[in-house]
């Protein structure tokens, strides 16, 4: 076991990789405890089907206005003090308003905070693999996954106070541990992260350079992104999969409890059955199938996560048996596909540039976003069902772009890979 490659690479970590990947599950239990019941406690505290699409785009919007930010904030602050305070602006708070919410307003209001971990999803990402070994970045970015699916098997004891003393309150309850838990990782990993070598440059670089003077240097970058065959894939890969977690994240729990008559508690169970699959196909077939590169796998991927979204559509109610048929299928598929539309994203990015492309790519990518927590919110609102036909149909759109793309071609991307190592 001990001669795993992913083994190898999780004791092999140090510095950044190491305390980003080491303190990652004190942020991914707290977050899956709450995740699948988020939905239902705003529907039980009177939100509407439309009202929660609008919160979705709400913090989608939100999103999308500090990933403009997001470059410029890393760059000016460096990626570890970033890191730091907008993870606090953007978790410790929202948790906080969460935990007293009442109304739409207060979710609205959470929602436009939580949309500022759109600055740290940058900076965090960059105190990840700035300093990483590139050959490692699939490794790195599946123990990224990992640490948040071994989460998921504390989640029975949400399920247990969600049967034992309701829904509303136990949520409560869980965002109030939510609070402690991710301030405590927030503060464990400043202490033990450095500045990359590449945040020390653009520190340097940026001392005497305001905010704005940087922003306004974008254009030249969203260039980049439309002439580059790789870029424009990064771009889209990542679009594609941000439409569909935000229609599954918001309504899953939602159909599964009044579509297929689900009691409410069980949602907390859904989500280990997902994570044991996952960590079983990161382990056991992730390792035999890196010699097919990225394109066979995500197309295979791809293709199962539209089985799976199709089967559940048509899953008659009651049925608990053809539900997990549906969630082992969909498991697989998110092993196949997550940390490879990872590598994409920090391997066809630019190392020099990586804090203002990942921000413009972003904030293009959350534009296109915006409208789809509305439109799966009416969709809802009509059918449980339309969200995820929804979902089916943008994964098609996404199986057709991966399929023809030359960019994920075995010898385009071992030639990247060479070329970025030499220049380092």
């Amino acid at each position: 076991m001990r001669n795993h490659s992913l083994i190898k690479t999780l004791t092999g970590l140090r510095g950044n990789p190491r305390a980003c990947v080491y303190t990652e599950p004190l942020w991914g239990i707290p977050f899956f405890l709450f995740m699948p019941f988020a939905s239902v406690y705003m529907m039980m505290l009177g939100v509407s089907d439309w009202q929660i699409g609008v919160i979705a785009s709400i913090f989608v919007f939100s999103r999308a206005i500090w990933s403009v930010l997001g470059g410029a904030i890393t760059d000016k602050l460096g990626r570890k003090k970033a890191t730091f305070i907008f993870d606090m602006l953007s978790w410790s708070i929202p948790c906080l308003i969460w935990a007293f919410s009442q109304n739409f307003w207060w979710f609205a209001a959470a929602a436009m905070f939580n949309g500022v971990s759109e600055v740290t999803t940058n900076s965090w990402n960059c105190l990840l693999v700035e300093d990483a070994e590139k050959s490692k970045l699939v490794d790195i970015y599946a123990w990224v996954h990992i640490s948040g699916l071994v989460a998921v098997f504390f989640a029975p004891l949400a399920g247990l106070l969600v049967e034992g003393i309701g829904l509303v309150l136990a949520v409560r309850i869980l965002y109030l541990f939510s609070f402690a838990s991710m301030t405590l990782k927030f503060f464990i990993l400043n202490k033990y992260a450095d500045e990359t070598q590449v945040g020390k440059e653009r520190l340097r670089e940026t001392k005497q350079v305001s905010i704005i003077a940087l922003l306004s240097g974008y254009g030249g970058v969203a260039r980049k992104l439309f002439q580059s065959a790789q870029m424009r894939l990064a771009l889209m890969t990542i679009a594609f999969f941000a439409i569909i977690t935000l229609v599954t994240n918001t309504f899953f729990g939602l159909y599964v409890m009044r579509n297929l008559g689900m009691p409410d508690y069980f949602l907390a169970y859904f989500p280990i059955i997902r994570s044991a699959i996952m960590l079983a196909f990161l382990f056991i077939i992730q390792p035999k199938i890196e010699k097919f590169g990225m394109k066979g796998p995500m197309l295979i991927g791809i293709f199962l996560y539209i089985l799976a979204y199709t089967a559940l559509i048509a899953l008659p109610s009651g049925n608990l048996w053809l539900l997990i048929v549906c969630i082992f299928i969909e498991s697989c598929a998110h092993g196949l596909v997550w940390p490879r539309r990872d590598s994409i994203q920090a391997l066809f990015i630019e190392p020099d540039e990586r804090a203002q492309l990942n921000s413009v790519l972003a904030s293009m990518v959350l534009t296109v976003t915006i409208p789809f927590g509305y439109l799966s919110g009416w969709l809802s609102g009509l059918d449980g069902r339309l969200p995820f036909v929804l979902v089916v149909v943008v994964l098609a759109v996404a199986f057709v772009v991966t399929m023809v793309s030359r960019a994920l071609r075995a010898e385009n991307v071992r030639a990247l890979e060479a070329e970025r190592a030499e220049r380092a």
